[in-house]
């Protein structure tokens, strides 16, 4: 029997005689093992992927992905405050200490800012179709009345099968997002997109990861008050690129783009993607720093020209400084999120 799942370090060592196959990032497992096997592995591991308080194994079965396993498992909130602080430390504590504005993140904190965690529901999507497994939260808007949908699409430092990091990127955004009742979704990407990747597997992961996400919102709005006039989509750093290209795939699906430090593609002479048409009809919000050294601005000013020249609804805040950490002072500065709200699909 095969399967995969997602295993912590500690469950990696136990289990390495049955690991035959680990995906790029280090957090998806496939495992062969016997049938007596089974229960003995499942009593004595702990899968680090929670969903809806339960952990899963995903079988692959006559081409079927299936749920294998669901164990409970305690988990109160108190833990869950002190498991985010160590995931903010982890991600920021460089930064802060850089900027001399170290300080504990805490419940209270997520409390000052008027979010409801338990308002963002954990999901997990197995996409056949993509053939890809990743986790997601969702946070459906108040009331019976179709509202809009956000997508938020996270940087590099956050991918993973955590289902956490995400969130906790999007917390200074979601303060603004607070002022309207709208559905949010943060999907997380499990793609290795550290630096020297080969360029094409980069754009199959990128262009599967994002197709798959557009696969989702179809199944949210299947299931959910979603207005489909009013979808719209925003991402930084990596999250960018994923902005340029769900949009760039499904130009008909978003009302609203803003792709901040990301990058249209990561080439230009060479690049696959030269329908610059496609996009001529979104309002698009794109947003760089000259002085970035970790993605560099030309890829968004050869775009952002392109469209220009077609006569397409785009907006540019290039900026000479911040270098990098641009994203906090456009989120904090700009008001991007009053310009999304305002769009809508005109048919």
């Amino acid at each position: 029997m095969k399967y995969y799942c997602v295993l912590t370090r500690e469950d990696e060592s136990k289990l390495k005689n049955y690991i035959v196959h680990k995906n790029e990032t280090g957090d998806v497992f496939l495992l062969s093992f016997d049938e007596n096997d089974k229960e003995d592995i499942i009593k004595n591991t702990d899968i680090s992927v929670f969903i809806d308080g339960k952990r899963k194994i995903y079988k692959f079965d006559n081409g079927e992905i299936v749920p294998f396993s669901d164990k409970k498992f305690s988990f109160t909130p108190a833990v869950w405050y002190k498991k985010f602080c160590r995931v903010y430390s982890n991600m920021h504590k460089e930064q802060l200490c850089r900027d001399n504005k170290l300080r504990k993140f805490s419940a209270t904190y997520i409390n000052k800012s008027g979010i409801d965690i338990s308002a963002f529901k954990s999901f997990e999507l197995v996409d056949k179709e993509n053939e890809t497994v990743y986790p997601f939260r969702f946070k459906k808007s108040k009331g019976n009345k179709s509202e809009p949908l956000v997508i938020y699409f996270c940087g590099a430092g956050a991918v993973g099968m955590d289902n956490m990091k995400p969130f906790f990127e999007c917390i200074p955004m979601l303060r603004q997002l607070n002022k309207y009742n709208c559905n949010i979704l943060i999907p997380q990407s499990n793609t290795d997109v550290n630096y020297n990747r080969d360029y094409d597997e980069l754009n199959f992961k990128l262009d599967r990861y994002t197709k798959s996400v557009g696969n989702l919102v179809a199944l949210l709005k299947e299931n959910y008050h979603i207005d489909k006039d009013r979808i719209y989509v925003f991402g930084t750093s990596f999250g960018g690129f994923c902005t340029w290209r769900l949009v760039y795939h499904n130009p008909e699906l978003c009302a609203c783009a803003i792709p901040v430090m990301g990058g249209f593609d990561d080439s230009i002479e060479n690049s696959v993607y030269t329908d610059f048409e496609r996009l001529v009809n979104v309002p698009i919000w794109a947003a760089h720093s000259s002085d970035d050294e970790c993605v560099s601005i030309k890829f968004d000013d050869y775009a952002v020209e392109r469209i220009k020249k077609l006569g397409g609804n785009i907006k540019y805040s290039r900026w000479d400084k911040y270098g990098h950490g641009m994203a906090r002072h456009f989120y904090k500065k700009e008001k991007w999120c009053d310009y999304m709200f305002e769009q809508k699909l005109n048919h």
